[in-house]
């Protein structure tokens, strides 16, 4: 793991030093990613013979690209796979309806904040940093894969 990594890990994990917190955010973010990505899938440009791509050029794409790009300047080794990951996640986010997609969202915002008020007691780290609305989905995914000691 490199500094500037885990120097975000561990600030993002004083927010976090709760079982149930963490728990909750092993939910509630991978359903806001999901949604949030389908969602701004729904915005396209390019034209209608793009639509059908697997890739086709909308705005889930580009929040995709520009997250990775930043994960790629603070550690390659997890970015590549967690590139991978959210592509999936895109994916998924895409092939949804409007309404599961706002259901995700909302219902992964509630899970986060019930995990903050009911087990950390302390606000989310966004508060503090923005970068961490990035590093939330990257931290959840060095969790479940054992990335590091996390």
């Amino acid at each position: 793991m490199t500094q500037k990594l885990s120097a975000y890990f561990n600030d993002y994990a004083e927010f976090h030093r709760t079982k149930g917190n963490q728990l909750t955010h092993m939910v509630g973010i991978p359903a806001i990613v999901i949604s949030l990505l389908g969602l701004l899938s729904l915005v396209t440009f390019g034209g209608d013979s793009m639509q059908t791509w697997l890739i086709r050029p909308d705005l889930g794409v580009v929040l995709l690209v520009l997250g990775s790009i930043f994960y790629f300047t603070i550690d390659w080794k997890i970015a590549m796979a967690f590139t991978l990951v959210l592509f999936g996640m895109y994916l998924i986010g895409r092939s949804l309806p409007v309404s599961a997609l706002i259901a995700l969202q909302i219902g992964g915002w509630v899970v986060q904040y019930v995990g903050h008020i009911k087990y950390e007691k302390k606000s989310p780290a966004f508060y503090q940093n923005v970068k961490h609305l990035l590093i939330g989905p990257l931290w959840v995914f060095a969790k479940i894969v054992g990335y590091a000691k996390v």
